[in-house]
């Protein structure tokens, strides 16, 4: 599966296409993220809003993780 992005600055949303070419029937909402759907329920587009924000918690979260599971010295 090839993956396309991008990234609007003036909205601060990405947008991840998961399945290039399908009819989005559907959304579902869930916090900061949007996940548009096919008639079938199949991913089609997903988009992240206050993309800024949720990048940096994201890797705030990697660090913190790695952090706590690197041996003590």
């Amino acid at each position: 599966m090839s993956l396309k992005m991008r990234y609007d600055v003036e909205d601060d949303a990405l947008m991840i296409w998961l399945a290039e070419g399908k009819q989005v029937d559907h959304a579902d909402q869930v916090g900061q993220a949007i996940l548009h759907l096919s008639a079938a329920g199949e991913p089609v587009l997903l988009e992240i809003l206050s993309a800024r924000e949720f990048v940096v918690d994201l890797v705030r979260a990697a660090i913190s993780a790695s952090a706590e599971q690197a041996p003590a010295l």
